[in-house]
């Protein structure tokens, strides 16, 4: 297996556990209105592992049960465009505080029952614009059973968020409540059938601007045609409503795709067509839903990070339009000694899809996001480090460009 981390197998823990909680924070907050379409936002039972699963599973040892970390992260982030115009762009630096706490009962792993806590509320401060100052709380909870031919997993997530948000127009303040339940069953020696439900609630604290409600369900199946390659279908059910847009069903019937090859390469492929209506139009419409995820470790210091998804909320600001994003990302990451380096690019298309009659029509935009970020630990590796820099260009109905700069430091104790 590659070992991405040199430190000791709990060090390695805590700096994973830690750069997890302040990484999920406020510093990450903008585009709030797309986060509700996550029926997944912890990320459990994902089949393509992500940079820091890897960092957990080079840190793993036998003896550690039950585990309770606190800590405090410190952020510093310019941004040359705050309010995202097209004109007149306004900077800003804001410096973000945020203590977090974090417990585990299995941190080792291999448990067959384990449960993940974390809490970490965070002081937002703007220079230029001290009245939208505000401390935000986050919180989650997951629950996960595995026995011999069954896994069930259950979480709650809870955040609230402040910061620029492009399909609303600008700065944002709200939050959004994730809750699911998920379950997977090994029904012959290569079938397994899997199923979830989850609900998904977005809310906003200013003015002029409507959440969205999400309830999905899904079920399927997988057959393991080979060691490395495993396919199957599912079906998912999806209800989508809002003031703005009533209520949107959809039906999508997907073909499913799993391949893993070694500890190098990892694969996960969900496609197929979406047949929705919608309560305000009473109209159908086919769509395609997709969700596709791919890690290749080139080699000990090497790993690029692929992914294709598709999201429907309803836009947060005009009245009768949905938004079908389609994200594709794509991230080369660099381990050092004792640090990583990585750098990559993420594009978004929101096509605004009118239910009813609207006041103005919008059109679709496109927005490019590039990327570079490095991370290293400090002082007999206590210390986190982490700092970024990212440009992002937006097109359509809407033009504007950004910079943001960040640096920031996260302290275990």
């Amino acid at each position: 297996m590659f070992n991405f981390f040199t430190s000791t197998p709990r060090m390695a823990w805590m700096q994973t556990l830690a750069g997890l909680a302040f990484t999920c924070g406020t510093a990450a907050s903008q585009d709030l209105a797309m986060r509700v379409a996550d029926s997944n936002p912890l990320g459990i039972g994902n089949f393509v592992p992500t940079s820091m699963d890897l960092a957990e599973a080079a840190g793993t040892e036998v003896g550690i049960k039950g585990a309770f970390l606190y800590g405090l992260g410190l952020q510093t982030s310019y941004d040359s465009n705050f309010f995202l115009t097209d004109e007149d762009e306004e900077d800003e630096l804001t410096l973000f505080l945020q203590p977090w706490l974090s417990y585990t009962s299995d941190p080792e792993g291999g448990a067959a029952f384990a449960f993940t806590a974390n809490y970490r509320p965070a002081y937002n401060v703007y220079l230029e614009n001290s009245d939208l100052n505000e401390l935000n709380h986050s919180a989650d909870v997951s629950m996960t059973w595995t026995g011999g031919l069954t896994q069930i997993s259950a979480y709650a997530s809870y955040q609230q968020l402040s910061g620029t948000d492009r399909l609303s127009g600008g700065f944002s303040s709200g939050e959004v409540f994730s809750g699911g339940l998920r379950a997977t069953r090994q029904i012959a020696p290569r079938t397994s059938l899997n199923g979830a439900l989850s609900y998904s609630q977005s809310s906003y604290s200013s003015g002029g601007q409507e959440g969205t409600g999400i309830f999905t369900g899904s079920f399927g199946g997988l057959w393991a045609a080979t060691e490395r390659t495993s396919v199957g279908s599912s079906i998912r059910y999806t209800q989508t409503e809002s003031d703005n847009t009533g209520t949107r069903d959809a039906w999508a019937l997907l073909a499913e795709l799993r391949y893993q090859a070694g500890e190098r390469i990892w694969l996960s492929a969900s496609l197929g067509p979406e047949f929705s209506r919608d309560s305000e139009s009473d109209g159908n419409d086919v769509g395609v839903r997709a969700d596709i995820q791919a890690r290749y470790i080139i080699n000990e210091r090497w790993s690029w990070v692929n992914s294709l998804g598709t999201g429907t909320v309803a836009s947060p600001s005009d009245t009768g339009y949905l938004v079908n994003n389609y994200n594709f990302r794509t991230e080369l990451e660099h381990q050092f000694i004792r640090g990583r380096i990585s750098g990559g690019l993420s594009l978004d298309y929101s096509e605004y899809q009118s239910v009813a009659e609207v006041l103005e029509v919008r059109e679709n935009e496109e927005n490019l996001s590039l990327f570079l970020a490095y991370s290293r630990q400090l002082w007999s590796e206590r210390v986190a480090f982490d700092t970024s820099v990212r440009y992002r260009v937006n097109s359509g109905d809407r033009d504007w460009s950004q910079w943001v700069l960040s640096a920031g430091l996260n302290i275990p104790f």
